[in-house]
């Protein structure tokens, strides 16, 4: 047995999962609040990735939503490691932690899969705020009701506009 697949055993025993790694290299956890996540044994990279899904993003949202996304990824300073990404195929954000096969021990598991996951729930949680914070219509104002503030007549209803 590889230390992975020893690392691997053991947090599925401290987790009640049976965690271990199919004939692709990689086993989906789903979690006890519904959250899914995805190790991965990239091979010809010598690591273990951590990879998980945090939401979608309205097209009208991009624009904002991934100038956040970039600014946190910038050398990390919001990630502690992890990238946020784009999968343009699935249409959602992604976090991948990449852990080296070289640092694999037991400790080592534990501690990324608890600190990946602290991790995807704070990052589900902003990524749902920033979509939901994001202009909505075409001027590019953020609105409070998530309407765009015009009721028919062509003027602004009076709701509350907040100019970034």
């Amino acid at each position: 047995m590889t230390e992975l697949e020893t690392a691997l055993k053991e947090l599925g025993s401290k987790t009640g999962q049976d965690i271990a790694l199919d004939e692709n290299g990689s086993c989906t956890l789903e979690l006890a609040d519904g959250r899914m996540l995805l190790l991965q044994e990239r091979a010809d990279l010598n690591e273990l990735d951590f990879v998980a899904t945090l939401g979608t993003v309205p097209d009208e949202a991009r624009a904002v939503v991934f100038t956040e996304l970039l600014a946190a990824n910038f050398y990390w300073k919001e990630t502690f490691g992890a990238t946020l990404s784009w999968n343009s195929d699935l249409e959602e954000v992604v976090l991948i932690y990449p852990l080296p096969l070289a640092s694999v021990s037991s400790e080592s598991i534990e501690t990324i899969f608890t600190r990946f996951l602290e991790l995807q729930a704070v990052w589900s949680e902003r990524l749902a705020g920033l979509v939901a914070d994001a202009p909505d219509d075409e001027d590019g104002e953020y609105d409070d009701d998530g309407s765009d503030g015009d009721d028919g007549d062509g003027e602004k209803d009076g709701s509350l506009i907040i100019n970034p």
